[in-house]
């Protein structure tokens, strides 16, 4: 076991040294790091140690291999943001509004990719703050197919796509997002209790199986603090 703990603090050892000198400086976009019998030396560590390491920085971005040639320091790109997104907000509380069957329009038979005759379901859901004052409106679309749960006993704690494939794997879909201003219709002014036209951050996504078929469809109006877009860029020392 004390072996094993050894093994561990070296990898973590060459793995930290490397990084701080890359963040420091030392080795700059494109440059070439120490060969692995050098790393070796270096550390007092076996082949199988260092390699450790560097795999370590190569999954995170930070550097990256040539085959018979070596490890090289990737560059940065600070054009690609990190978008993350959740349902479930920090002190915040959402509750089902309705759910019912609908017929889609044109709008939503094209995103979803069915025919006028396929019947939707559509849940409507609205999110508070810890004052209980509304900040989020979701709209969503599920084509309508007997496997789904229809009822809202069934669906209460659901999200999307959990509602709608329930035995299809994690990896057979995936999800498409879109992130615009849009100002406030009717329908989404009472909800969130603010004026027709008001802009609003609006998050739309696309869920798809690897088929191309479209399993669902959400709309989320954001106002506050909500109506902020945040994403991080490059890599965090």
């Amino acid at each position: 076991m004390a072996r094993s703990a050894e093994h561990s603090a070296v990898y973590a050892v060459i793995y930290n040294t490397l990084r701080s000198q890359i963040f420091g400086g030392k080795y700059r976009p494109g440059d070439m790091l120490p060969s692995e019998n050098q790393l070796c030396g270096e550390f007092g560590a076996s082949r199988e140690t260092v390699r450790k390491g560097l795999k370590a920085l190569e999954q995170e971005g930070l550097i990256f291999s040539r085959p018979k040639v070596g490890y090289f320091v990737s560059t940065p790109n600070h054009s690609d943001f990190t978008l993350t997104f959740t349902e479930e907000l920090n002190g915040c509380t959402t509750q089902y509004c309705d759910i019912h069957g609908i017929q889609p329009d044109e709008a939503l038979q094209e995103k979803l990719g069915i025919e006028a005759n396929q019947k939707v379901i559509e849940l409507s859901q609205i999110t508070r703050n810890a004052s209980g004052e509304p900040v989020a409106y979701d709209i969503k679309y599920v084509p309508y197919e007997r496997a789904y749960p229809t009822v809202e006993s069934e669906m209460r704690y659901a999200v999307l796509p959990d509602i709608t494939l329930t035995k299809v794997d994690s990896f057979d879909y995936y999800t498409a997002i879109q992130v615009s201003a849009a100002g406030a219709c009717q329908r989404v002014a009472d909800a969130l209790g603010c004026k027709e036209g008001e802009p609003l951050l609006l998050i739309e996504r696309l869920f798809i199986r690897q088929d191309g078929k479209r399993i669902g469809y959400s709309m989320q109006y954001g106002q506050g603090e909500l109506g902020k877009l945040l994403g991080s860029s490059g890599h965090q020392k």
